[in-house]
């Protein structure tokens, strides 16, 4: 009589926390110090920021995957926040916010179809803003179908952005539609009208963007 064959051991999956690769887990952490973050008062926030920034920002694309709510959370806080007394109180605080805030920003270009479909069809723009109540000042370049940012001004540009700090804000966060305010002068635009109008479009799909709306 023939011996029955032995069943072969049919090894079970590892549990999804022990195969999370350490990138994952790396992102796990990051979202959870980010979300730490953004829930702290204003003025231990401005303490933190300049020192953890720099390691976060070459992150954000996996931190982005990890909270995809990560835009509107950033927008939420600067709406509640008195960003005018932050550039004034806290420039390095808010230099580290702005190179954090444009690092998402290329991101998200890559994760909503209508943010990237406006950045691709601009053409090249560099743009400086700024603020004409506080020293809050920086910049962006659209170029390849890419958009990149950060504290301080360029020395040449197409366009040149000057209003309120809080409007600013607001063409960020939504608060502000930016071509209504173009075209109602709620922010100064120096340079061709009819490249500010490809800017207006841009400004418009990242606002909705960053509310997590469809344009």
């Amino acid at each position: 009589m023939k011996k029955p064959k032995a069943t072969k051991e049919v090894k079970k999956p590892k549990a999804a926390a022990e195969e999370k690769p350490e990138a994952a887990a790396g992102a796990m952490d990051l979202k959870k110090m980010t979300e730490e973050m953004l829930n702290m008062p204003d003025k231990e926030l401005m303490g933190i920021l300049p020192s953890v920034i720099p390691g976060v920002k070459d992150s954000v694309p996996e931190l982005l995957t990890a909270m995809p709510d990560l835009p509107q959370k950033l927008a939420q806080r600067l709406s509640k926040s008195d960003v005018k007394k932050w550039a004034t109180e806290a420039p390095e605080a808010t230099d580290a916010f702005t190179v954090m805030l444009w690092e998402v920003t290329h991101a998200l270009v890559e994760k909503d179809p209508e943010f990237k479909k406006a950045v691709a069809g601009a053409g090249d723009i560099k743009v400086n803003y700024e603020a004409t109540d506080s020293p809050m000042k920086g910049h962006y370049q659209i170029s390849g179908g890419k958009i990149t940012g950060g504290p301080g001004k360029l020395d040449t540009v197409d366009l040149t952005v000057t209003s309120h700090t809080d409007t600013l804000i607001k063409l960020v966060t939504g608060g502000q539609d930016p071509i209504k305010g173009l075209m109602t002068r709620k922010f100064k635009l120096d340079g061709p009208l009819a490249t500010g109008m490809k800017l207006a479009v841009v400004m418009k799909a990242m606002a909705n963007a960053f509310k997590g709306e469809q344009s």
